[in-house]
């Protein structure tokens, strides 16, 4: 639910930078307040934003577009990199004590999928034993 608002806006922004050879300063400037804005309003710690932005900016600016990508989409690209990195970086495994039950917290807010994702990760965990 809170990151609908990023993919939306994240979207956007590669339509905003369609068609375009190069990210210019002002382009990236336009863009990563959206995404300053995306991530404030899904309630992310300001500092962690503006570390973030920071980041994201030095790694974008100036770069030269993949032939395989436009503008938007490698902007979109570095974002969705560093913010992998920012949450962890690696898929992380459940360590289940030896006398069970394992005990398990999901938090989130109302309408964010914690039932689906907790018959997910049963089903899952019942699957691999």
């Amino acid at each position: 639910m809170a990151f609908e608002g990023l993919s939306s806006r994240l979207q956007a922004i590669t339509r905003k930078l369609g068609g375009k050879a190069r990210i210019t300063e002002s382009d990236l400037k336009e863009v990563m307040r959206e995404v300053k804005l995306a991530l404030l309003e899904a309630d992310v710690n300001y500092k962690i934003v503006k570390d973030f932005i920071n980041t994201v900016q030095e790694k974008a600016l100036g770069q030269d577009v993949l032939k395989s990508l436009t503008p938007g989409q490698q902007v979109i690209k570095i974002v969705r990199d560093e913010m992998t990195e920012l949450l962890g970086g690696t898929l992380s495994k459940i360590n289940f004590t030896p006398n069970p039950p394992t005990i398990i917290m999901l938090v989130g807010l109302q309408g964010s999928r914690k039932n689906y994702n907790s018959g997910k990760t049963c089903k899952s965990s019942k699957k691999a034993g």
